[in-house]
C-alpha cells in the first residue's frame, strides 16, 4: 500500500510504544511524510539508533504502565506544542497464559500497559486534540480482541478492553469532531512473532500496518473507520 498522499509540515502526532516494531514504523513514515512526532517508550533514546535518521522527532524514555509514565508524557508533549492532530496507542505487550495459571499481578500488568494507558492519555490529550482541523485517534488492538483463544486470557482480557475503549471514545467524542478507529491486526512481524515458526514474508510488515494508519487519517473528513481488520494476505493469522 504505497503512500501517495499524506505529506503534512504542519501536523502533529503522538505515538506511543514506539521504540521499535510498528510504533517504530508509524513513528518513521510521518517522519518522512514532514509531521512532527512525539513518542514514547520503554527504552532509553541513547539506545535507540533510529533516532539518528529522523528530522523532527521528539522521543521520551517513559513506561506507560505507571500513571507516573503517562504524566509524564503528556507534560512532554504539552510542553512542546498545543495541539495533537494524530494520536497513536501503540504501546503493548503480549504474553501467554490461562486464567487460572497466570502469575498474580500479570493480568494487572497487562491491563495497566494495554488498556489503561490509552485511556489515560486519551483524557489527558482530549483538549489538545480538539485544537486539530483533523483530530483522529487510533487504538492499536488485534483479532484477539473479537476472537478468545486457549492460551491467551491476559491478552484477549485485554485487548478486548481496548476494543470497548475505542467504541466508548469514538462515541463520546463524535460532537467534538474526533474520529476514532480500531487497527484489528493478526499477525504482524514483530518481536512476538519474529519467535515463531513462521516466515517473515507471511506476516505483515509493520510498515504496511503504518502506511494503513495514515491512509485513513487522510480520508475524507465526512468519514470514519470504525473498524480496520488488517491480515496476512495467505490466510487468517
Amino acid at each position: 500500500m504505497p503512500t501517495t498522499h499524506g505529506a503534512n509540515p504542519n501536523a502533529i502526532a503522538v505515538v506511543t510504544g514506539a521504540s521499535r516494531g510498528i510504533g517504530l514504523a508509524v513513528v518513521e513514515l510521518l517522519d518522512r511524510m514532514g509531521w512532527e512526532v512525539y513518542c514514547c517508550g520503554r527504552t532509553k533514546a541513547e539506545q535507540l539508533s533510529w533516532m539518528s535518521r529522523c528530522n523532527n522527532v521528539h522521543y521520551l524514555s517513559a513506561d506507560l504502565a505507571a500513571a507516573e509514565g503517562c504524566e509524564a508524557m503528556t507534560q512532554f508533549v504539552r510542553e512542546r506544542t498545543t495541539k495533537v492532530d494524530l494520536l497513536v496507542h501503540n504501546a503493548g505487550a503480549f504474553v501467554s497464559d490461562s486464567v487460572l495459571n497466570a502469575p498474580d499481578g500479570q493480568m494487572e500488568d497487562l491491563m495497566a500497559l494495554n488498556v489503561y494507558s490509552a485511556y489515560r492519555l486519551s483524557r489527558s490529550f482530549h483538549a489538545m486534540l480538539c485544537q486539530s482541523n483533523r483530530p483522529y485517534v487510533f487504538t492499536l488492538c488485534s483479532v484477539a480482541s473479537l476472537k478468545a483463544y486457549p492460551g491467551g486470557a491476559s491478552y484477549c482480557i485485554s485487548k478486548f478492553a481496548l476494543l470497548a475503549l475505542t467504541k466508548m471514545l469514538r462515541i463520546e467524542w463524535l460532537s467534538d469532531g474526533i474520529a476514532v478507529s480500531a487497527i484489528l491486526l493478526g499477525a504482524v512481524y514483530t518481536d512476538s512473532w519474529a519467535k515463531s515458526s513462521w516466515p517473515e514474508d507471511r506476516l505483515m510488515p509493520p510498515k504496511d500496518v503504518a502506511e494503513a494508519i495514515l491512509h485513513a487519517y487522510n480520508a475524507s473528513p465526512r468519514i470514519v473507520f470504525e473498524e480496520i481488520l488488517l491480515r496476512p494476505m495467505q490466510g487468517d493469522l
